[in-house]
């Protein structure tokens, strides 16, 4: 079962979210403050926060930042009533999933935090992933081009995978597919086309961001 850290000043807010997502079968904390957010957050380690802009002690984007410090893996959507352009983009940049105005339909926020619970799972499963195999599998050269290029091309079929990299050796490219097949990177539709799995997707998309980092 999810938990999801409701903090938010307005009780008729935070009563509302509370009884729908109970509903939904999620645990529920709540708190009225940065400071008694923060705190549970601490204790309890939840896997959502839905945080509001405007708190009685900080600013939403000021909890924000100190959320995404103390627990960097943990999601957060932030609700507010009048939010700016400038707020949307200041909390993306720090680390926000998503964003929602008020009022909103509790179903369609139900709906974002499922998706945004799903993509945290893919995340953990892709970090359990980053195995030695993974690793290895994609630090060849010619393995990693044909990874980079179904990421951009999508499903391809071998003769179009053979000439993206410019390898005329069927028996070579065949062992390199089987190595990203084997390591659960790449797969072979039914109609005979390669493509990355929807962990291979997020596997590559990782590592490369992982790459961009090293060279920052």
């Amino acid at each position: 079962m999810s938990t999801i850290l409701i903090v938010d000043d307005d009780r008729h807010t935070t009563s509302v979210l509370e009884k729908a997502l109970r509903r939904y079968g999620f645990e529920v904390l709540t708190a009225e403050s940065a400071a008694d957010g923060i705190a549970k957050l601490t204790e309890n380690q939840p896997d959502l926060v839905l945080l509001d802009l405007v708190l009685p002690d900080i600013r939403g984007l000021e909890a924000l930042d100190e959320i995404k410090r103390i627990s960097p893996e943990t999601k957060v959507i932030i609700i507010s009533a009048f939010p700016s352009i400038a707020d949307v983009v200041e909390a993306m940049k720090l680390g926000a999933s998503d964003f929602l105005v008020k009022p909103f339909n509790v179903g369609e926020l139900v709906s974002i935090v499922k998706k945004t619970l799903e993509e945290a799972r893919l995340e953990r499963k892709v970090e359990a992933r980053l195995n030695d195999a993974v690793i290895k599998a994609l630090s060849n050269p010619i393995r990693k081009k044909i990874a980079l290029y179904l990421l951009h091309a999508g499903a391809r079929r071998f003769s179009e995978v053979a000439r993206s990299i410019e390898m005329d050796d069927p028996s070579k490219l065949s062992f390199h597919l089987r190595v990203l097949s084997k390591a659960g990177i790449v797969s072979k539709n039914r109609a005979g086309q390669y493509q990355l799995t929807s962990e291979g997707v997020a596997i590559v998309e990782r590592l490369l961001l992982r790459l961009e980092t090293e060279r920052l």
